[in-house]
């Protein structure tokens, strides 16, 4: 048994940490509340209930796998960028392996909606970042985008395949990445 935990940070890395080691479905009041060396009683004045611990800890795992590090080259092209959040997602998922298929299947029913607003949130805030880099990037073409093809939907595009290849467990994602070069600067 560990030292007794006393904030819900440490008990959320209690949570991480099982479930980076025997999957998110290990994640329980009991497992934790051991783990952390508190009694029952006292984890659950952090959380109500199993559903809200899965769900605090499906949320930081979501903040560990998308915690891209340090602050980016400030001229970073958006393939480049692209690139780099690849390999930064796919370093974070090796920390929770099967958490990119698993983690919705291990959510009840009515909290499986908080979930998804959780995982969307974390996206939204890619989607952000994407599209910083994008509009900074000054080698797009002036003619890359029309009323039809706006560089939101580029970047939905973009994040869905490359979240499409991590979940093949894909090495890389250049030929993504080439796809991104043409279609932005041209075929130059």
């Amino acid at each position: 048994m560990k030292a007794s935990v006393t904030s819900k940070e440490e008990i959320l890395k209690t949570c991480c940490a099982l479930a980076a080691s025997r999957g998110l479905a290990s994640v329980n009041m009991r497992s934790v509340a051991k783990r952390s060396g508190i009694a029952l009683g006292t984890l659950y004045n952090y959380f109500d209930n199993k559903d809200e611990l899965l769900l605090a800890t499906v949320e930081q795992i979501w903040k560990d796998i998308f915690h891209t590090g340090d602050t980016l080259p400030e001229d970073l092209s958006f393939p480049d960028y692209v690139a780099y959040l690849f390999e930064s997602i796919q370093k974070g998922a090796q920390q929770y392996p099967g958490f990119l298929f698993a983690h919705s299947m291990s959510i009840a029913g009515a909290e499986k909606e908080k979930a998804r607003s959780m995982m969307e949130n974390c996206f939204c805030h890619i989607r952000q970042a994407m599209l910083l880099v994008l509009q900074n990037d000054p080698w797009v073409s002036d003619s890359a985008f029309s009323g039809t093809f706006d560089p939101s939907g580029f970047i939905d595009f973009v994040l869905e395949n490359m979240l499409m290849l991590l979940m093949q467990k894909e090495e890389n994602c250049s030929m993504l990445c080439e796809i991104i070069r043409r279609t932005l600067y041209g075929f130059e």
